[in-house]
Formats: structure tokens, C-alpha cells, sequence
């Protein structure tokens, strides 16, 4: 469903965010591996995925990393990991499927080591009021036709609660999938 979209945008900020990805990086809910190119300056990958198919998707693309890799399956509201091991934990159009967001939020937080980043290419609420109607209009049909994408989900504000700090956020496009790049600060 979203190959023209990938080609045409989501690949290109993949890379551009995927750049700022160091140390011991966990990527949850990875889904087929689209994110696997990008990953040039991380010392080690662990990947989650809780769907098996999608998980076995992102294994035949394991091969295009340059660095140690692992996937497990495991939701990202039940990380199989102890606290603060890994330096950078990247989200990327996760948080609008996961069924507990401030759950996921606070397992990120959990594993992410203190002042680690947390790497974020997300579709959000719109901000406009029509698209604002409009997104809660499509959101019943949306989950459905978009393997449980909830269309407005508050995800920015979701994760300002669960206590990252914005370092850099910005916004690519509005409308009725408007999405957000960018980096957050996990506390001290």
C-alpha cells in the first residue's frame, strides 16, 4: 500500500534519520526491514517486530546490515531487555499500531539509556481543524484497511508524557497523514 510513498518520500527520510543512530541501537517494530539500509553508524542492531510475517519479511533483509543484527519477535509494550542498554532506540511508524502507546512509551524509556536519543519518523493528529474531523471520520475504516493504524493518534504529545524531551523535531507534510522526524532526549 505504500510503495509510491516509500519510493518517493518515506526512503529518503529513513536515511536522513537513521544517520543520527548510535551505539547499541534497538529498533522496535521494525516490520519488513525497510529501515535495515540505513543503518551505517550504529555499533550493533536488535530489531522487534511482534508480527511473525512481518518478521519473517525483515530476516531476508537482515543480510543488508553491515553490523551485528538480531530480531526478536516482541511487542514493544513487553521489551525482552534490561534497563538502559541501548544508546538509541528508533521508532518509525510504530506508535500508531502498538494497542498500549504510554505502555511501549515507557518500555522505550526503560531500555534507553539516560540521556540516549529516541529517533522518530511518525505520522500524527493533524493540527488543522477539517483535517483534525477528517482524520477521526477515516480512523474506524483506516485501522481496518491499514493493519491497525490509528490514523489520529496523538503520538507527539504521547511522547512528550512518557518524558522525552524534543531536540529536534520537524514536520514533512499536513494534511490528512501529516508525519514528523525527528529526535528526542531520553531523561538523566
Amino acid at each position: 500500500m505504500t510503495g509510491g510513498l516509500e519510493r518517493h518520500l518515506l526512503s529518503g527520510l529513513r536515511r536522513d534519520l537513521l544517520a543520527q543512530a548510535r551505539g547499541d541501537v534497538l529498533e522496535v517494530g521494525c516490520g519488513t526491514g525497510r529501515n535495515l539500509p540505513f543503518y551505517m553508524e550504529a555499533k550493533s542492531l536488535t530489531l522487534t517486530e511482534p508480527d511473525p510475517e512481518m518478521a519473517r519479511r525483515a530476516r531476508r533483509r537482515l543480510s543488508l546490515v553491515a553490523i551485528p543484527a538480531q530480531l526478536l519477535e516482541a511487542p514493544a509494550e513487553a521489551l525482552p531487555f534490561s534497563d538502559g542498554c541501548f544508546q538509541t532506540v528508533v521508532s518509525t511508524l510504530v506508535l500508531c499500531t502498538v494497542k498500549d502507546p504510554p505502555a511501549a512509551l515507557a518500555e522505550i524509556r526503560r531500555v534507553l539509556a539516560p540521556g540516549g536519543r529516541l529517533l522518530i519518523l511518525e505520522h500524527v493528529q493533524a493540527t488543522s481543524g477539517f483535517w483534525r474531523v477528517s482524520q477521526d471520520l477515516l480512523a474506524p475504516a483506516w485501522r481496518k484497511l491499514g493493519a491497525g493504524c490509528c490514523l489520529n493518534r496523538p503520538s507527539l504529545s504521547l511522547i512528550e508524557a512518557a518524558g522525552f524531551v524534543p531536540v529536534v523535531v520537524r514536520a514533512v507534510g499536513e494534511g490528512l497523514l501529516p508525519l514528523r522526524i525527528g529526535r528526542y532526549s531520553a531523561p538523566r
